[in-house]
């Protein structure tokens, strides 16, 4: 009975209140109380979404609701989501609350490519070798008619294989099985841009440029590669990758490293003595790079997963949101 009337005193609460939610970032036990002394009630793997019923840690513990199970989890392991606010200097999204996770009943349009007549010649849709089916997502043209809005720590905290081969080629069904559900779906996201690398002045740029740009080496024929994170002033170790490709560029005139100056944290390695601190939002198709394990290791990046390519730029320019195009 005891047991009982804690669960439906917790719901109670959770309604009452307008209790948080937070996503698992890494597995997590959901236990009986605030402490490791007892069995655990079960395991959340990271992605998964739970209700915080006390915001306050008690010895590194917060009070949860996972479905019909109530319990404590070790705070460090969770990430609370702000709850959303109205538009402001911050650049909160004006179209509603972002979601806190992707979901699989999104829709995943087969990508629709072409051949890029690039100042280096042509390049097909699956680049010149390499890993040709993640080529064809990166050089993907179409455009979604309409994007779900989610929060950063949507992508970020989503799972992927671990260890698995740099080229998809090579991976599992399982493996594949796991990426699935959203890879492919049309997400916005918002955040902070930690630097606009142009991979013409990037280590593959010097050795030949990357496969799915035909290994070409001139800024107007090669990606741009964008730290975006979370929170303002954070490192590159804790963002995910956001890319422009040439094949969209250049139906975006504007979509300038100039333009983009203002919003950008970072000029190289080197602090922008022009940054605004404002956010910024990018829209396109979510994927994975599965060549990229290594920047993980090196603190470039915090995840596998990107918005590749981004098909809409748009910026905070102090009360409102301002597409790229139009700036």
């Amino acid at each position: 009975m005891k047991s009982l009337q804690a669960f439906v005193l917790s719901w109670i609460f959770v309604i009452t209140s307008g209790a948080q939610t937070a996503v698992v970032k890494r597995n997590v036990n959901l236990r009986s109380d605030p402490s490791t002394s007892n069995v655990p009630i079960k395991k959340l793997t990271p992605g998964t979404q739970i209700d915080i019923v006390d915001v306050n840690a008690i010895n590194g513990f917060l009070h949860a609701q996972s479905g019909a199970d109530s319990g404590w989890v070790w705070s460090k392991n969770v990430q609370i989501q702000s709850a959303p606010a109205t538009p402001s200097s911050a650049g909160s999204s004006t179209e509603g609350p972002p979601a806190i996770a992707i979901s699989s009943a999104w829709d995943k349009p087969a990508p629709r490519d072409s051949i890029f007549h690039g100042d280096e010649g042509d390049c097909d849709g699956t680049g010149d070798g390499g890993d040709s089916d993640t080529n064809r997502r990166k050089n993907r043209v179409d455009v979604p008619d309409q994007y779900h809005p989610v929060a950063w720590s949507a992508i970020n905290t989503f799972p992927f294989p671990q260890g698995a081969p740099r080229s998809r080629a090579d991976w599992s069904q399982s493996q594949l099985d796991q990426i699935a559900p959203v890879e492919g779906v049309a997400l916005s996201v918002e955040g902070y841009l930690y630097k606009v690398k142009v991979e013409s002045s990037s280590v593959n740029a010097a050795s030949g440029g990357e496969s799915t740009n035909c290994h070409a080496h001139l800024a107007n024929d090669v990606d741009w590669h964008m730290p975006l994170t979370a929170d303002d002033g954070e490192g590159q170790n804790v963002a995910i990758i956001v890319e422009t490709t040439p094949r969209l560029r250049q139906n975006h005139p504007n979509w300038t490293t100039a333009r983009l100056k203002p919003w950008t944290a970072h000029n190289g390695n080197q602090n922008n003595t022009a940054y605004n601190h404002q956010k910024v939002r990018i829209s396109g198709w979510l994927m994975i790079d599965p060549e990229h394990q290594d920047m993980i290791n090196e603190g470039l990046r915090s995840t596998l997963w990107e918005i590749h390519p981004i098909t809409k730029i748009e910026v905070w320019d102090g009360s409102q949101w301002v597409d790229l195009d139009d700036q």
